[in-house]
């Protein structure tokens, strides 16, 4: 359930590691892991850190006009104009300012619905960095550890004692993906229908295959561990995901259009999914937010998402220890980096997050594709620049997407960079 990024080719990648932590004026606590070069990663050569860097975020920066960014703007409307996209949010956020925030095209065909910076959009597998922040925080509580086994908590999943929450945060456990497209009947059953904690728990058993290879063997991306994630979550904190996510995660990093929605929400600002066809967009339904739960069911705004990122940066969300574990590329047993050989971008995986470089700078991101939605989460973390972009499509039968999605993206990172 990912829309990954566009496939640029450099032969190395910059992965996070956790050597040294910086704080923040003003008596505020925050982390940022020191930036370690995974040179030749096709190899697995040792990480090298460079200098330290030191990142500082203002606590409540203060409010600033917008920027005119015309030729961004253009951009987003050669989407609409040229039918890649329905609608889009797109925002840019350095130092935890918002630079520019804006929105073009239609949240629904019919009636006729605009999209405005308060629309929102399912964001899919970029919800995977809030199920991981949840399940660090209960560590930070005692709750839990990421090495504890799946049996202490779902003891009658099977081969739950074989595989760790370490190693499902980071797609190493081995399991297989319940949202494959191998399973339609269940996901159309999906779409239209609340599960309950047993009920999805159920749905995740009856996925076959469960798995795809041991524990700590390979990479293997899976929306079933993070399901399960979620489940665990609600397990130890006696409280829906949602309401979980609500209280810890988007309260405090300012997030006011952030949710988990039943399958019908009362909220009108949300969009509709499409999909391209020869006759134009028609609307498709996503499996509902309860059946993707942890690995992909909740729906935010561009603005959110910046927020999200630099109240992680700040230090508002996580301890510093906690925020340096999310942004550390896990290896295999075999002391090889769990590498995704297919994006060379940021081929490495933390917790929750993927890690690499990007013109030179390292980068963590997670994209998010799911039927009628796609979008994209990034931080340049030194330049402490932030870009999110929404559409409510899916990308599929349309050769102009990606072309447009890539000019678009590198157009904001530009000109937030160059802010």
């Amino acid at each position: 359930m990912t829309a990954q990024s566009p496939r640029p080719s450099p032969d190395r990648a910059l992965l996070m590691r956790r050597d040294v932590l910086t704080g923040v004026a003003g008596g505020l606590t925050a982390g940022v892991a020191t930036l370690g070069v995974l040179a030749n990663w096709k190899t697995h050569s040792r990480i090298e850190p460079p200098a330290t860097p030191i990142v500082q975020i203002r606590s409540e920066p203060p409010a600033a006009p917008l920027k005119v960014w015309p030729g961004l703007d253009a951009l987003g409307q050669r989407m609409i104009d040229t039918r890649a996209a329905p609608g889009l949010s797109l925002s840019v956020m350095k130092a935890g300012v918002l630079l520019y925030a804006n929105a073009f095209g239609r949240a629904r065909l019919t009636p006729r619905h605009a999209v405005t910076p308060r629309t929102g959009f399912r964001i899919a597998s970029i919800s995977k960095q809030f199920t991981a922040a949840a399940i660090l925080l209960l560590a930070e509580q005692g709750k839990l550890h990421l090495d504890d086994p799946l049996a202490r908590f779902i003891p009658d999943f099977p081969r739950a004692p074989d595989m760790t929450l370490r190693e499902m945060l980071s797609h190493t456990a081995g399991l297989d993906d319940y949202l494959s497209g191998r399973h339609a009947d269940m996901l159309t059953a999906a779409q239209t229908r609340d599960y309950t904690q047993q009920g999805l728990l159920e749905a995740l058993k009856m996925a076959a295959p469960i798995f795809r290879c041991p524990p700590g063997v390979k990479w293997v991306y899976s929306n079933t561990g993070f399901a399960l994630l979620g489940i665990i979550v609600e397990r130890l904190s006696g409280m829906p995901f949602g309401a979980f996510a609500q209280h810890h995660l988007f309260d405090p990093a300012g997030m006011t259009r952030t949710a988990l929605d039943p399958v019908v929400a009362a909220d009108d600002d949300l969009c509709e999914g499409h999909r391209a066809s020869r006759f134009g967009f028609g609307t498709v339904l996503p499996v509902s937010p309860s059946f993707a739960g942890g690995s992909g069911g909740l729906r935010s705004t561009s603005e959110d998402l910046c927020r999200w990122h630099a109240a992680l940066l700040a230090g508002k969300i996580l301890k510093p220890d906690s925020l340096a574990a999310m942004l550390t590329p896990m290896k295999l047993k075999n002391d090889n980096y769990a590498l995704d050989r297919d994006y060379p971008a940021y081929p490495g995986y933390g917790l929750g997050q993927r890690l690499g470089l990007i013109g030179g700078r390292p980068v963590f991101a997670h994209s998010g594709r799911i039927n009628g939605f796609t979008g994209q989460l990034l931080t340049f973390p030194l330049q402490q620049v932030t870009m999110a972009v929404l559409f409510n499509c899916d990308g599929a039968n349309s050769g102009n997407f990606m072309p447009s999605f890539r000019a678009l993206r590198s157009e904001a990172l530009a000109l937030g960079l160059a802010a």
